[in-house]
Protein backbone atom coordinates (compact mmCIF):
# COMPACT_ATOMS: atom_id res chain seq x y z
CA UNK A 1 0.00 0.00 0.00
CA UNK A 2 1.24 3.40 -0.38
CA UNK A 3 2.62 5.64 1.83
CA UNK A 4 -1.25 6.54 2.69
CA UNK A 5 -0.76 9.12 5.84
CA UNK A 6 1.92 11.21 3.36
CA UNK A 7 -0.63 11.15 0.43
CA UNK A 8 -3.37 12.35 2.87
CA UNK A 9 -1.41 15.32 4.53
CA UNK A 10 -0.30 16.38 1.37
CA UNK A 11 -3.87 16.40 0.09
CA UNK A 12 -5.59 18.14 3.37
CA UNK A 13 -2.45 20.40 4.36
CA UNK A 14 -0.83 21.83 1.30
CA UNK A 15 -1.80 23.87 -1.49
CA UNK A 16 1.22 22.85 -3.88
CA UNK A 17 0.76 23.11 -7.71
CA UNK A 18 0.98 19.97 -9.50
CA UNK A 19 1.44 21.93 -12.62
CA UNK A 20 1.03 25.89 -14.03
CA UNK A 21 1.81 28.19 -16.82
CA UNK A 22 3.74 30.84 -17.69
CA UNK A 23 0.42 33.21 -16.98
CA UNK A 24 -0.29 31.71 -13.85
CA UNK A 25 -3.43 29.85 -12.76
CA UNK A 26 -5.92 29.32 -15.69
CA UNK A 27 -8.88 29.07 -13.28
CA UNK A 28 -8.26 30.35 -9.70
CA UNK A 29 -11.28 29.00 -8.80
CA UNK A 30 -9.84 25.40 -8.50
CA UNK A 31 -8.19 26.35 -5.42
CA UNK A 32 -11.25 27.17 -3.34
CA UNK A 33 -13.19 24.48 -1.56
CA UNK A 34 -15.23 22.57 -3.63
CA UNK A 35 -19.05 23.73 -3.96
CA UNK A 36 -21.20 21.21 -5.61
CA UNK A 37 -24.65 21.20 -6.42
CA UNK A 38 -24.90 17.95 -5.59
CA UNK A 39 -21.94 17.14 -2.77
CA UNK A 40 -20.31 13.79 -2.74
CA UNK A 41 -22.58 12.28 0.29
CA UNK A 42 -21.20 9.66 2.53
CA UNK A 43 -24.00 8.01 4.06
CA UNK A 44 -24.23 5.17 7.40
CA UNK A 45 -26.11 2.03 7.69
CA UNK A 46 -26.25 2.64 11.47
CA UNK A 47 -25.43 5.99 13.50
CA UNK A 48 -25.53 3.54 16.61
CA UNK A 49 -23.93 0.11 16.86
CA UNK A 50 -23.88 -2.18 19.72
CA UNK A 51 -20.97 -4.80 18.76
CA UNK A 52 -21.58 -8.31 20.31
CA UNK A 53 -18.79 -11.56 20.13
CA UNK A 54 -21.79 -14.08 19.18
CA UNK A 55 -22.42 -12.03 15.80
CA UNK A 56 -18.87 -11.73 15.62
CA UNK A 57 -19.09 -12.68 11.67
CA UNK A 58 -22.10 -10.85 11.17
CA UNK A 59 -22.36 -7.02 9.63
CA UNK A 60 -22.01 -4.75 12.06
CA UNK A 61 -21.93 -1.32 9.90
CA UNK A 62 -21.59 -0.52 5.76
CA UNK A 63 -20.62 3.11 4.74
CA UNK A 64 -21.68 4.29 1.63
CA UNK A 65 -20.70 7.29 -0.64
CA UNK A 66 -22.11 8.86 -4.03
CA UNK A 67 -19.29 9.37 -6.57
CA UNK A 68 -17.40 12.35 -6.13
CA UNK A 69 -18.15 15.38 -9.12
CA UNK A 70 -16.46 15.61 -12.32
CA UNK A 71 -13.33 17.68 -11.97
CA UNK A 72 -12.50 18.93 -15.33
CA UNK A 73 -11.51 16.97 -18.39
CA UNK A 74 -8.49 14.15 -18.41
CA UNK A 75 -8.86 14.05 -14.93
CA UNK A 76 -9.85 11.24 -12.46
CA UNK A 77 -10.42 10.54 -8.75
CA UNK A 78 -9.16 8.10 -6.19
CA UNK A 79 -10.79 8.05 -2.89
CA UNK A 80 -9.60 7.77 0.46
CA UNK A 81 -11.70 6.32 3.75
CA UNK A 82 -10.60 7.54 6.88
CA UNK A 83 -11.90 6.95 10.75
CA UNK A 84 -10.34 7.85 13.92
CA UNK A 85 -12.02 9.15 17.40
CA UNK A 86 -14.05 12.30 17.50
CA UNK A 87 -11.58 14.89 18.34
CA UNK A 88 -8.63 13.67 17.31
CA UNK A 89 -8.73 15.71 14.05
CA UNK A 90 -8.03 12.76 11.90
CA UNK A 91 -4.08 12.69 13.22
CA UNK A 92 -3.85 16.51 12.32
CA UNK A 93 -1.49 18.26 14.72
CA UNK A 94 -0.77 14.89 16.68
CA UNK A 95 2.74 14.43 17.43
CA UNK A 96 4.95 12.11 15.35
CA UNK A 97 3.54 7.90 15.82
CA UNK A 98 1.05 8.94 18.55
CA UNK A 99 -1.89 8.85 15.42
CA UNK A 100 -4.71 6.94 15.39
CA UNK A 101 -6.23 7.41 12.24
CA UNK A 102 -7.14 4.39 9.75
CA UNK A 103 -6.80 5.51 6.38
CA UNK A 104 -7.71 3.12 3.32
CA UNK A 105 -6.88 3.57 -0.37
CA UNK A 106 -10.09 2.44 -1.95
CA UNK A 107 -10.04 0.33 -5.15
CA UNK A 108 -11.20 1.48 -8.29
CA UNK A 109 -15.36 1.53 -8.77
CA UNK A 110 -15.76 0.73 -4.92
CA UNK A 111 -17.80 2.80 -3.09
CA UNK A 112 -18.95 0.85 -0.17
CA UNK A 113 -16.78 -0.32 2.65
CA UNK A 114 -18.62 -2.61 5.82
CA UNK A 115 -16.67 -3.92 8.88
CA UNK A 116 -18.02 -7.18 10.71
CA UNK A 117 -18.54 -7.26 14.07
CA UNK A 118 -15.45 -9.05 15.08
CA UNK A 119 -13.39 -6.65 12.92
CA UNK A 120 -14.52 -3.14 14.19
CA UNK A 121 -14.06 -4.66 17.88
CA UNK A 122 -10.43 -5.71 17.15
CA UNK A 123 -10.09 -2.06 15.61
CA UNK A 124 -11.70 -0.37 18.92
CA UNK A 125 -9.42 -2.73 21.34
CA UNK A 126 -6.18 -2.75 19.49
CA UNK A 127 -5.82 0.70 17.39
CA UNK A 128 -7.74 2.67 19.65
CA UNK A 129 -7.10 0.87 22.93
CA UNK A 130 -10.50 0.99 23.55
CA UNK A 131 -12.01 -1.32 26.45
CA UNK A 132 -14.84 -4.00 25.90
CA UNK A 133 -18.18 -2.56 26.98
CA UNK A 134 -17.19 1.31 26.66
CA UNK A 135 -18.78 3.47 24.08
CA UNK A 136 -16.53 5.41 21.52
CA UNK A 137 -17.35 8.19 19.14
CA UNK A 138 -15.79 7.60 15.57
CA UNK A 139 -15.56 10.00 12.83
CA UNK A 140 -15.77 8.97 9.11
CA UNK A 141 -14.28 10.91 6.11
CA UNK A 142 -14.42 10.07 2.10
CA UNK A 143 -11.91 12.01 0.59
CA UNK A 144 -12.11 12.13 -3.37
CA UNK A 145 -8.31 13.03 -4.64
CA UNK A 146 -8.19 14.35 -7.70
CA UNK A 147 -5.40 13.12 -10.79
CA UNK A 148 -4.48 14.54 -14.11
CA UNK A 149 -5.21 18.18 -13.60
CA UNK A 150 -3.73 20.94 -15.19
CA UNK A 151 -3.23 22.60 -12.00
CA UNK A 152 -3.66 21.70 -8.23
CA UNK A 153 -7.66 21.18 -6.95
CA UNK A 154 -8.58 20.87 -3.35
CA UNK A 155 -10.27 17.43 -2.73
CA UNK A 156 -13.98 17.04 -2.19
CA UNK A 157 -14.71 15.20 1.26
CA UNK A 158 -17.69 14.05 3.73
CA UNK A 159 -17.80 13.29 7.02
CA UNK A 160 -20.02 11.78 9.19
CA UNK A 161 -20.11 9.47 12.64
CA UNK A 162 -21.33 7.18 15.21
CA UNK A 163 -21.39 5.79 18.18
CA UNK A 164 -20.43 2.12 18.65
CA UNK A 165 -20.53 -0.23 21.89
CA UNK A 166 -17.47 -2.57 22.20
CA UNK A 167 -17.59 -6.19 24.00
CA UNK A 168 -14.75 -7.80 25.55
CA UNK A 169 -13.40 -10.79 23.92
CA UNK A 170 -12.27 -11.62 27.27
CA UNK A 171 -8.60 -11.83 28.39
CA UNK A 172 -5.80 -14.10 27.11
CA UNK A 173 -3.61 -15.01 30.17
CA UNK A 174 -0.14 -15.56 29.56
CA UNK A 175 2.89 -17.06 32.35
CA UNK A 176 6.62 -16.01 31.93
CA UNK A 177 8.67 -19.34 33.06
CA UNK A 178 12.09 -19.74 33.54
CA UNK A 179 14.97 -19.54 35.63
CA UNK A 180 15.47 -15.89 35.81
CA UNK A 181 11.88 -15.57 37.19
CA UNK A 182 9.97 -18.59 38.42
CA UNK A 183 13.07 -20.12 40.07
CA UNK A 184 13.36 -23.00 37.25
CA UNK A 185 11.58 -24.62 33.91
CA UNK A 186 8.62 -26.15 35.50
CA UNK A 187 5.66 -25.09 33.30
CA UNK A 188 3.32 -25.33 35.64
CA UNK A 189 4.52 -22.92 37.84
CA UNK A 190 4.77 -19.77 35.72
CA UNK A 191 5.14 -16.11 36.89
CA UNK A 192 1.38 -14.08 35.91
CA UNK A 193 2.52 -11.46 33.18
CA UNK A 194 0.15 -8.52 33.78
CA UNK A 195 -2.50 -7.78 30.98
CA UNK A 196 -2.48 -4.34 30.23
CA UNK A 197 -4.69 -3.80 27.31
CA UNK A 198 -6.58 -6.75 26.44
CA UNK A 199 -5.07 -9.33 24.38
CA UNK A 200 -2.48 -6.86 23.13
CA UNK A 201 -0.46 -4.82 25.68
CA UNK A 202 1.24 -6.88 28.68
CA UNK A 203 3.60 -5.43 30.97
CA UNK A 204 5.76 -6.65 34.31
CA UNK A 205 7.67 -4.76 36.60
CA UNK A 206 9.59 -7.39 39.13
CA UNK A 207 12.81 -8.61 40.22
CA UNK A 208 14.37 -10.66 37.71
CA UNK A 209 17.55 -12.85 38.32
CA UNK A 210 20.48 -13.82 36.03
CA UNK A 211 19.06 -16.53 33.39
CA UNK A 212 16.46 -16.78 30.58
CA UNK A 213 12.82 -16.98 30.60
CA UNK A 214 9.72 -18.03 28.50
CA UNK A 215 6.33 -16.48 27.58
CA UNK A 216 3.48 -19.04 27.40
CA UNK A 217 0.28 -19.20 26.73
CA UNK A 218 -1.07 -22.22 28.27
CA UNK A 219 0.28 -23.24 32.19
CA UNK A 220 1.61 -26.45 32.40
CA UNK A 221 2.85 -26.40 28.17
CA UNK A 222 5.67 -24.74 26.89
CA UNK A 223 3.37 -24.09 23.35
CA UNK A 224 2.38 -22.22 21.91
CA UNK A 225 4.92 -19.70 23.02
CA UNK A 226 6.03 -15.76 21.80
CA UNK A 227 9.84 -15.92 21.69
CA UNK A 228 12.22 -13.39 20.65
CA UNK A 229 13.92 -12.42 17.56
CA UNK A 230 16.41 -9.77 16.29
CA UNK A 231 15.14 -6.09 16.70
CA UNK A 232 13.36 -6.83 19.64
CA UNK A 233 10.60 -8.57 17.77
CA UNK A 234 8.81 -11.60 18.61
CA UNK A 235 7.38 -14.51 16.72
CA UNK A 236 4.44 -17.05 17.46
CA UNK A 237 5.96 -20.38 18.27
CA UNK A 238 4.05 -23.80 18.53
CA UNK A 239 6.58 -26.45 17.75
CA UNK A 240 9.98 -25.46 18.50
CA UNK A 241 11.94 -26.20 21.33
CA UNK A 242 13.40 -24.05 24.13
CA UNK A 243 16.99 -23.30 23.15
CA UNK A 244 19.60 -20.87 23.94
CA UNK A 245 18.65 -18.54 21.30
CA UNK A 246 14.76 -18.76 21.48
CA UNK A 247 14.35 -17.51 25.48
CA UNK A 248 14.69 -14.07 26.88
CA UNK A 249 18.14 -13.41 28.91
CA UNK A 250 18.82 -11.35 31.70
CA UNK A 251 22.24 -10.25 32.28
CA UNK A 252 22.14 -8.56 35.63
CA UNK A 253 19.66 -9.31 38.47
CA UNK A 254 17.38 -6.92 39.79
CA UNK A 255 14.22 -5.17 39.12
CA UNK A 256 13.23 -4.59 35.71
CA UNK A 257 10.65 -4.15 33.17
CA UNK A 258 9.05 -6.54 30.42
CA UNK A 259 7.07 -5.03 27.80
CA UNK A 260 5.40 -7.36 25.42
CA UNK A 261 2.75 -5.95 22.42
CA UNK A 262 1.63 -9.35 20.77
CA UNK A 263 -0.49 -7.66 18.11
CA UNK A 264 2.79 -5.11 17.44
CA UNK A 265 4.75 -8.65 17.26
CA UNK A 266 7.47 -6.20 19.87
CA UNK A 267 8.89 -6.50 23.24
CA UNK A 268 10.97 -4.58 25.38
CA UNK A 269 12.85 -5.53 28.28
CA UNK A 270 15.31 -3.52 30.54
CA UNK A 271 17.08 -2.87 34.00
CA UNK A 272 14.49 -0.36 35.61
CA UNK A 273 16.66 0.41 39.19
CA UNK A 274 14.29 3.29 40.10
CA UNK A 275 10.36 3.42 40.03
CA UNK A 276 10.63 7.32 39.85
CA UNK A 277 13.02 9.93 39.00
CA UNK A 278 11.79 13.84 40.19
CA UNK A 279 13.27 17.19 39.55
CA UNK A 280 13.69 20.25 41.93
CA UNK A 281 15.66 23.26 41.96
CA UNK A 282 15.55 26.38 40.53
CA UNK A 283 16.32 25.44 37.08
CA UNK A 284 12.75 23.44 37.14
CA UNK A 285 10.04 26.33 35.88
CA UNK A 286 7.68 26.63 38.52
CA UNK A 287 8.93 24.35 40.91
CA UNK A 288 12.21 25.51 42.50
CA UNK A 289 13.16 24.03 45.53
CA UNK A 290 9.77 22.46 46.69
CA UNK A 291 10.77 18.98 47.63
CA UNK A 292 6.78 17.85 47.74
CA UNK A 293 6.45 19.46 44.50
CA UNK A 294 9.15 17.98 42.39
CA UNK A 295 8.42 17.70 38.80
CA UNK A 296 8.28 14.16 37.85
CA UNK A 297 9.99 12.48 34.72
CA UNK A 298 8.27 10.33 31.80
CA UNK A 299 8.94 6.78 31.88
CA UNK A 300 7.64 4.77 28.62
CA UNK A 301 7.81 0.65 29.38
CA UNK A 302 8.71 0.88 25.63
CA UNK A 303 12.20 2.27 26.58
CA UNK A 304 12.14 1.24 29.64
CA UNK A 305 15.98 2.21 30.68
CA UNK A 306 15.58 5.87 30.59
CA UNK A 307 13.38 8.79 32.15
CA UNK A 308 13.00 11.69 29.78
CA UNK A 309 11.73 15.50 30.46
CA UNK A 310 10.97 17.87 27.27
CA UNK A 311 9.81 21.60 28.16
CA UNK A 312 11.25 24.65 29.81
CA UNK A 313 14.38 24.98 32.12
CA UNK A 314 15.57 28.26 33.90
CA UNK A 315 18.95 29.68 34.43
CA UNK A 316 20.53 28.12 37.28
CA UNK A 317 20.49 24.20 39.42
CA UNK A 318 18.88 21.44 40.03
CA UNK A 319 19.06 17.78 41.16
CA UNK A 320 17.01 14.76 41.02
CA UNK A 321 15.64 12.88 43.71
CA UNK A 322 14.12 9.73 43.68
CA UNK A 323 11.56 10.33 46.34
CA UNK A 324 8.84 13.00 46.67
CA UNK A 325 9.17 15.02 49.49
CA UNK A 326 11.97 14.05 51.58
CA UNK A 327 15.20 15.62 51.66
CA UNK A 328 17.94 12.59 52.96
CA UNK A 329 16.39 10.52 50.15
CA UNK A 330 17.96 9.02 47.54
CA UNK A 331 19.07 10.97 44.69
CA UNK A 332 20.99 11.47 41.29
CA UNK A 333 23.60 13.97 41.26
CA UNK A 334 26.62 14.60 39.48
CA UNK A 335 30.11 13.74 40.66
CA UNK A 336 30.67 17.40 41.78
CA UNK A 337 29.00 20.23 43.10
CA UNK A 338 28.37 23.10 40.22
CA UNK A 339 28.75 20.85 36.75
CA UNK A 340 27.06 22.67 33.99
CA UNK A 341 25.47 20.71 31.10
CA UNK A 342 24.69 22.69 28.25
CA UNK A 343 24.36 19.91 25.68
CA UNK A 344 27.69 19.82 24.27
CA UNK A 345 30.12 16.78 23.44
CA UNK A 346 32.12 18.05 26.37
CA UNK A 347 29.12 17.36 28.84
CA UNK A 348 30.01 15.44 31.82
CA UNK A 349 27.51 13.14 31.13
CA UNK A 350 27.66 10.88 34.19
CA UNK A 351 26.17 10.83 37.62
CA UNK A 352 25.92 8.88 41.20
CA UNK A 353 23.58 8.22 43.49
CA UNK A 354 23.62 10.00 46.88
CA UNK A 355 22.26 7.76 48.98
CA UNK A 356 21.25 10.45 51.70
CA UNK A 357 21.22 13.69 49.43
CA UNK A 358 24.72 14.38 50.43
CA UNK A 359 27.29 15.76 49.42
CA UNK A 360 24.70 18.03 47.90
CA UNK A 361 25.64 18.24 44.23
CA UNK A 362 23.89 19.86 41.48
CA UNK A 363 24.04 20.39 37.77
CA UNK A 364 23.58 23.76 36.53
CA UNK A 365 21.74 25.09 33.47
CA UNK A 366 23.27 28.58 32.16
CA UNK A 367 20.75 29.75 29.67
CA UNK A 368 17.20 29.28 29.87
CA UNK A 369 15.48 27.53 27.23
CA UNK A 370 13.69 24.49 25.98
CA UNK A 371 15.13 21.54 26.50
CA UNK A 372 15.04 17.41 26.75
CA UNK A 373 16.69 15.98 29.54
CA UNK A 374 17.18 12.11 29.07
CA UNK A 375 18.12 10.57 32.37
CA UNK A 376 19.49 6.42 32.16
CA UNK A 377 19.86 5.02 35.54
CA UNK A 378 20.97 1.97 34.40
CA UNK A 379 24.00 3.43 32.82
CA UNK A 380 23.69 6.15 35.55
CA UNK A 381 24.38 8.92 32.69
CA UNK A 382 22.29 12.08 31.68
CA UNK A 383 22.29 14.14 28.65
CA UNK A 384 20.47 17.43 27.74
CA UNK A 385 19.32 18.40 24.10
CA UNK A 386 18.55 22.07 23.58
CA UNK A 387 15.22 22.27 21.94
Amino acid sequence: MKNIKNIISFLIMSLVLVSCTDNGLENADWLKEPNFPNPMTLTLSSKEVVLTKEKESENAITFTWTKGNDRGEGTTLTYFFRMDIVGNNFGEGAAPGTSTTITEEIPEGVFTKSYTNAQLNSLLLKNFKRPGGVITNLEVQIIAQVNNSKQYQLPEVSISSFAVTSYSPGPLPLFMVGDAISGGWDYNAGKSLPEKTERTIYNFIGDFSVGSFKVIEKAGSEFPSYDPIAGNKIVYNETNPKTDDNVFKVAESGRHSFYLDIDQKIYAFGYVPYENVYMVGNAITGIGWDIGRAKPMVWDPKNPEVFTYRGQFDAGEFKLPLELGNWNGKNLMPPSNGTVIKGQASDNTTMQLMPNGNPDNKWIIETAGQYELTVNPAKMTIVIKKL
